[in-house]
């Protein structure tokens, strides 16, 4: 195979990632506390020992390596539903308790569920500082949620949701749309603290981070792009067979 079929080969591929990053991107542009998916690329160079010159016996080919989160706020946007919770910090998260151990989610749409326990729209127990589910009367009233994470009612104060810091987000493994756990192996280990004051806001949730407008036009940009590269593999090819057909007649 030619070096430029290599090369294009190789462009296709990553084009063909980014097009999956960017559709996960927009079908999530609506999911609370989504964060945008990002690519990473790096050049990769390739051996080629069957090249006739010593210029041509290096190909620099396009490699995706990995993906990373973009961590910023998303919107904050007011539902007046007391059981809603916002994160307005960056690299914070509800500890939640799922089948597999603690998870963390900034997805602070919350509800109970008919036992009265505070719970994610996934059905998990949100955790309290103290590692225990939390649960409201049939008599709670005015339930407020403070700064801190301080979950009171007009009877008195019912709990505290656990809020963790985690020093390198981009490290923790995604298991949901907006669901988070540590990672098992220890070398990759993140260190993940409680909060004291989170800055949550009550009767409110954080938008997911995605920029749909954005989004499209990088769609449309890498659709053309896979386009043309097609087109210069089919030139290519087209050029192979004529040289192939015209070698043959001389031949004969």
């Amino acid at each position: 195979m030619e070096n430029i079929s290599y090369i294009a080969l190789s462009r296709q591929k990553s084009l063909r990632s980014m097009m999956n990053n960017i559709s996960q991107n927009l079908a999530n542009m609506n999911t609370t506390g989504y964060k945008e998916q990002r690519m990473m690329f790096t050049d990769w160079v390739a051996k080629n020992g069957d090249a006739p010159f010593r210029g041509e016996r290096e190909i620099s080919l396009v490699q995706d390596i990995s993906q990373y989160r973009d961590t910023t706020v998303g919107n904050i946007e007011h539902t007046n539903r007391p059981l809603d919770a916002a994160l307005s910090q960056p690299d914070m998260f509800f500890a939640v308790e799922t089948p597999s151990g603690t998870q963390y989610t900034r997805n602070g749409n919350f509800t109970l569920d008919p036992g009265g326990q505070l719970i994610t729209n996934d059905g998990y127990p949100v955790l309290s500082d103290a590692d225990q589910p939390i649960f409201f009367n049939e008599a709670d009233g005015q339930i407020e949620i403070k700064g801190d994470g301080t979950v009171s009612t007009d009877i008195g104060q019912i709990g505290k949701l656990q809020v963790v810091t985690v020093d390198n987000v981009q490290r923790m493994i995604v298991t949901g749309d907006t669901l988070y756990r540590a990672p098992d192996n220890q070398e990759d280990g993140v260190i993940i603290e409680q909060v004291e004051n989170a800055g949550i806001v009550q009767g409110a949730l954080e938008k997911s981070n995605v920029n749909p407008i954005g989004s499209m036009t990088q769609m449309i940009d890498v659709l053309r792009t896979y386009q043309s590269v097609t087109r210069s593999l089919e030139s290519e090819n087209e050029r192979m067979r004529n040289m192939i057909n015209k070698l043959g007649d001389i031949r004969a």
